[in-house]
């Protein structure tokens, strides 16, 4: 198969949920299609993934940031009467020049940038890439043309790039949700905003020819909501990853529990386990958490904060910021316990996060703290890859027990999970709707 995928990041300009279709493309190229990729350079993604495709099938396109114009306007006004407001400063204090202090509400959003994203981030802030996405889209059918375009989002801006990029090809599409648009529980704008996002979906929707999803849930909710085919294919590990590793122990004598991803206070919140190490007296202190998030320290929140200093947990708490894939694979080798976090919310039943592949692929327990219902507590349960508790008693007694014995067998369901055997169903959907298309 000739497929083209329209992806809004590709590494290295690609956070680490870019690992999809990262390992997507590398597993078509494997199989032998002839295989391009169309995406942004987004400088503001950083560089946590390493591409494993030759980079000539990659065409790398400029973006254009629409939420870059407030800032540009701020900083254009403010060149512009500086100099007119400048005046008797050696008789005034200058807070920025004292150290620890920095003026009220820096860092803080305006207004005016708020109301300037809901009014122009329609689908996401992505939208500055369709232009140039649909020009480079052209330029690349004069010479080349696919037998199918694959798109994954969010960004939801590559649905409509990719409905349009098909429209002028006449091919059919396939849209990867990786999570829920309009349809998602997490759903969190307005009426108005809603209406809007199901209108555009359909829209971009109207000449999809398949779509596919992640978990079982939204299989069965995509069917319901959208008349076309849906197929199952759910994130998964490379072993290629956790081969010939190198472990790197940053904590030798104690247990260590790790945690890389998002934090967010209520739903994906690392509290309960910082009450049951409150509740261990001094076995606490044999014990290290690794967080690796966004900002590091600055993730936590002020109830987290007083459970760490009032139970005496600085020094078992220890906040990094993201760093490259593969050096936490090896961190991930040398660690003891992987740490999923999971809202405790019915929304949460249906969201599998992508972690939990790499935690099954580094072969650890995995402690999942929040949700005990839903599809990500049955994978952990019923393989037997560790623990699900939202209770900070049986949290603690688990760890007791692990620091008793840290012996880890290999376990033999590990390779389910694996991401070629999921891969292998969106290879065969996507011929299946080439055969129909053609038919």
């Amino acid at each position: 198969m000739k497929i083209l995928i329209v992806s809004g990041f590709f590494p290295p300009y690609a956070p680490v949920s870019g690992s999809r279709i990262n390992k997507l493309a590398k597993y078509l190229v494997e199989q032998g299609h002839d295989l391009k990729v169309l995406s942004p350079i987004r400088e503001d993604q950083g560089t946590s993934l390493t591409p494993e495709i030759s980079m000539d099938k990659v065409i790398f396109t400029e973006f254009k940031d629409i939420n870059a114009f407030p800032s540009a306007v701020k900083n254009w006004l403010k060149n512009l009467f500086e100099k007119s407001e400048k005046t008797n400063t050696d008789n005034k204090i200058n807070v920025a020049e004292n150290p620890g202090e920095k003026e009220k509400g820096a860092g803080e959003e305006s207004k005016l940038s708020y109301y300037y994203r809901k009014i122009t981030n329609i689908p996401d802030r992505t939208i500055g890439w369709y232009p140039t996405a649909v020009r480079e889209g052209r330029k690349l059918f004069k010479n080349w043309a696919p037998d199918i375009i694959f798109t994954t989002v969010p960004p939801f801006t590559s649905l409509i790039v990719t409905s349009k990029l098909a429209r002028i090809i006449d091919v059919p599409w396939v849209a990867d949700y990786r999570d829920l648009w309009s349809d998602h529980g997490y759903y969190s704008g307005s009426d108005l905003r809603k209406k809007i996002d199901k209108f555009i979906e359909k829209k971009a929707l109207s000449n999809c020819s398949g779509l596919i999803t992640v978990t079982d849930s939204w299989v069965k909710l995509l069917k319901d909501a959208r008349n076309m085919p849906v197929e199952l294919a759910m994130n998964g590990f490379d072993p290629d990853d956790f081969e010939n590793i190198k472990p790197k122990a940053l904590y030798p004598g104690h247990l260590t529990i790790l945690y890389a991803g998002a934090l967010y206070q209520g739903k994906r919140d690392p509290l309960k386990l910082f009450e049951a190490l409150a509740r261990m007296g001094e076995d606490a202190k044999k014990i290290k958490v690794l967080l690796y998030t966004e900002f590091g320290k600055d993730e936590l929140t002020d109830e987290q904060r007083k459970v760490i200093k009032d139970n005496n947990l600085e020094d078992q708490i220890v906040c990094n910021t993201y760093i490259p894939q593969a050096e936490l694979h090896s961190i991930m080798a040398a660690t003891d316990i992987l740490l999923l976090l999971r809202w405790d919310d019915k929304r949460e039943n249906s969201v599998i996060a992508g972690k939990l592949f790499e935690y099954i692929g580094a072969g650890k327990p995995i402690l999942s703290v929040g949700g005990t219902e839903g599809e990500a507590a049955d994978i952990i349960r019923d393989n037997n890859f560790g623990m699900v508790s939202n209770d900070e008693d049986e949290i603690a007694e688990y760890l007791k027990e692990r620091l008793a014995d840290k012996t880890n067998s290999p376990n033999p369901n590990r390779d389910k999970f694996m991401r070629d055997a999921q891969f292998e169903k969106i290879e065969k959907f996507m011929a299946g709707l080439i055969a129909d298309h053609n038919s």
